[in-house]
């Protein structure tokens, strides 16, 4: 028998809240994504997750973070590159709200017998900043079931905030690599001008409605859930505002150019490759340390190039970093 997520008014306010503050002052992107998806998987009742985002500069898409993988994928994380249903359906341009796969299951999951956890079926919500597509976010559970509209309304204003998240992340990313010590603190004195203000309301109705909900003041709960809805357009305008005022480019797909589905994540040896490439060791001092040939470290290297996308070594390493690969 298919279960229920069970959202009510004041779960609603607090996924909202948790996520609200993660993102308040937060300019690294990894930690954003995970703790958004761990709260939303978590607060909502559901089993797993995972999030793709879109890399414009080699037009791929990659995984930037996924929480409690079945053993299926976990252990078999091949998996996870390649071709699925919801990509396509995403980079087609059909999917710019929070949508049902529930009836379709995951493609990842599909044919598999063990190491699944039961996990059949997902939802999708897409990642938007100002507008343009930056990624997909999968919340996976084991019934196959219909999301009803208040929990898809739900999940689209957590990606809502996401895709904003997303776009600050790049601003400050793109100002902090080039040294631009004026562009950052710009992009600092925006965004705390025009979306800190924004925030710091959400949270204060959210103490406020959970209040008047214990209450049972019914009236002022729904203008006060009536005016969330209006804060956090006001937020998204206000982020949207900041990000085309500060015009550095975006990541988003490129229409013009065919896209490149998730490539075969690293091994383990590749791993140990990289690691080594990110101390700056040359192929000769790689192959000592790991106790391999010489030709074989070069192997590793233009394996790890490939699923990078990368054109060399440093832009690699470089890679790695903005995707959590690697830790500095």
């Amino acid at each position: 028998m298919a279960t229920t997520i069970p959202i009510d008014d004041s779960n609603h306010l607090q996924i909202l809240n948790t996520i609200a503050k993660a993102l308040n002052g937060a300019v690294k992107l990894q930690s954003i994504l995970e703790i958004a998806l761990t709260k939303t998987v978590e607060l909502l009742g559901l089993r797993t997750g995972w999030i793709w985002l879109v890399n414009v500069d080699s037009q791929s898409v990659y995984l930037a973070a996924a929480h409690q993988l079945p053993v299926a994928l976990a252990q078999h994380p091949e998996r996870l590159s390649g071709w699925c249903y919801c990509i396509d359906k995403y980079l087609a341009s059909n999917m710019d709200e929070a949508v049902n796969i529930s009836d379709i299951t995951c493609t990842r999951l599909k044919d598999l017998t063990e190491g699944t956890e039961g996990l059949r079926y997902h939802a999708s919500i897409p990642l938007l900043t100002d507008g343009r597509r930056v990624g997909i976010m999968n919340v996976v559970h084991p019934q196959s079931q219909e999301l009803d509209e208040t929990e898809l309304q739900l999940l689209y204003t957590i990606g809502d905030l996401l895709g904003m998240a997303i776009g600050r992340t790049h601003q400050y990313e793109n100002s902090r690599q080039t040294g631009a010590g004026e562009e950052r603190k710009r992009l600092l004195t925006s965004l705390k001008e025009h979306l800190l203000p924004g925030l710091d309301a959400l949270q204060v109705k959210a103490k406020a409605m959970q209040g008047w909900l214990e209450m049972g003041d019914q009236e002022k709960l729904s203008n006060a859930i009536s005016q969330t809805q209006q804060l956090l357009e006001e937020i998204k305008s206000a982020t949207d505002r900041t990000l085309t005022d500060l015009g550095t480019p975006i990541n988003a797909v490129k229409e013009t150019r065919s896209i490149q589905y998730p490539t075969v994540p690293l091994t383990e040896r590749e791993m140990e490759v990289l690691r080594l490439l990110q101390k700056g060791n040359s192929n000769k001092e790689i192959a000592t340390a790991l106790f391999i040939a010489e030709r074989t470290v070069k192997f590793h290297v233009s394996a790890i190039l490939q699923k990078l996308q990368a054109t060399n070594r440093t832009e690699a390493v470089q890679v790695a970093l903005q995707r959590g690969i690697l830790q500095l």
